[in-house]
Formats: structure tokens, C-alpha cells, sequence
């Protein structure tokens, strides 16, 4: 099991956040502790930010993995927009 270690980014932008799309982010943060690789998850080409990223509706987890240390680095989290990528 992988733990999550937030970027002070992450976490300012995570405070920002309707505190309603806050849970589904965390519940979904908690999923990615258990299997870093579920459903939604995608590894980006071209995208020099994160490793990964996973869908939470119209917001995206921006992570990167170091596996020899089961460490899910949260780098930041976006609404997505025309803008975000």
C-alpha cells in the first residue's frame, strides 16, 4: 500500500476546492493508496508536470509514484479547463 505525501500546491489547491468535490477527491485519493493503478488513471505523454494523472470528475490528481518507497507524491490537483493541460 502506497502513501500519500501532498505538495504544498496540492494542498492550497485542495482547500479551494466546494468542500463536496473535497470528499470524492479524498475518497479517491484513499483508492489510489490501494491501487495507484484503477480505473481512471493515465499516464500523459507530452505532460512534464506528473508522472500520472486520475480523473475525479471534472478534477484531476497530478501524481507521481516512487515505487522503491511506495510514496504517491500528490503534485496537484485541477479543474479541468481548456486551460489545464
Amino acid at each position: 500500500m502506497y502513501q500519500a505525501v501532498f505538495s504544498s500546491k496540492a494542498k492550497k489547491s485542495l482547500r479551494r476546492i466546494p468542500k463536496k468535490d473535497q470528499r470524492r477527491i479524498k475518497r479517491a485519493i484513499l483508492a489510489l493508496e490501494k491501487n495507484p493503478f484503477c480505473f481512471g488513471t493515465i499516464k500523459p505523454s507530452g505532460f512534464p508536470l506528473a508522472q500520472y494523472r486520475h480523473r475525479v470528475g471534472n478534477y484531476r490528481i497530478l501524481f507521481d509514484l516512487w515505487e522503491e518507497k511506495e510514496v504517491l507524491m500528490i503534485l496537484d490537483i485541477e479543474r479541468r479547463t481548456s486551460t489545464t493541460y
